[in-house]
């Protein structure tokens, strides 16, 4: 009887059990995540996070809500705010979003010079 050398058996091995990793991670346990907390996003998600804040905030004017969604962020939550918004006003992006951030900082209570010409303006009273 012929024996299959070492290195065949290492390899099968190997195989089989990359195969049946797989398979138990992708197929039976795949891992779900569900509820996840804002403060573990990368960078870009955060921003999309945050002008989802100021969308909703626009479309629902609830502050309260907002706010906590803010500090769902984490401590710099509202500071995060701020430095998206500077950073959409530096590359001039999108000028709706960039009221909709302006608005909602104001309104937390967050204000930089840079956000003055995206403020609303006030009608001027009749005499």
């Amino acid at each position: 009887m012929n024996r299959l050398p070492t290195p065949i058996y290492i390899l099968l091995g190997l195989a089989i059990g990359i195969g049946l990793g797989l398979a138990i991670g992708w197929v039976f346990w795949p891992t779900e995540f569900t509820d996840a907390n804002p403060t573990v996003l990368e960078d870009r998600y955060r921003r999309d996070y945050v002008q989802l804040i100021a969308d909703g905030y626009a479309l629902d004017n609830n502050l309260v809500l907002a706010q906590q969604r803010i500090a769902d962020l984490g401590e710099d939550g509202e500071a995060y705010l701020l430095q998206v918004l500077i950073e959409m006003i530096l590359r001039q992006e999108d000028e709706a979003a960039i009221r909709r951030l302006t608005r909602l900082a104001n309104d937390i209570g967050q204000y930089t010079p840079a956000m003055d010409p995206y403020l609303p303006t006030e009608p001027e009273a009749t005499p």
